[in-house]
């Protein structure tokens, strides 16, 4: 069986004030990954997201991604590609929280954007 999943994340790069004095947030190109992602299922993790939980998603990563990856990042699961995107990040479904360093891997988790 392959635990792998191919998703992409897109690092947030700043924001920028568009013509209508929005402040719009900016993605660098996503880049293609293959992690096991799963949906969070532990008691703690149930505790921790409360409502959220259906909402939220985990890979555990090699702790070699150590710096890579930040809050507020963007990516795209669930068979999602930023695939024909004309702004980096429009196609992304899911939002990264902190990423927590767990000795020898990274706990990842990740937020379903609302309307995504």
């Amino acid at each position: 069986m392959r635990w792998n999943k191919t998703i992409y994340i897109a690092s947030k790069l700043g924001e920028v004030e568009d013509d209508y004095g929005n402040m719009v947030i900016t993605y660098d190109k996503p880049i293609k990954y293959e992690f096991n992602v799963q949906p969070t299922l532990s008691e703690v993790e149930l505790m921790e997201f409360g409502e959220k939980a259906s909402m939220i998603q985990k890979a555990i990563i090699p702790i070699r991604y150590k710096g890579i990856f930040h809050e507020n990042d963007v990516a795209y699961l669930d068979d999602v590609t930023p695939e024909g995107e004309i702004k980096n990040g429009a196609n992304a479904n899911y939002r990264l929280y902190p990423p927590r360093n767990q000795n020898r891997a990274i706990a990842i988790y990740f937020e379903r954007l609302i309307g995504k």
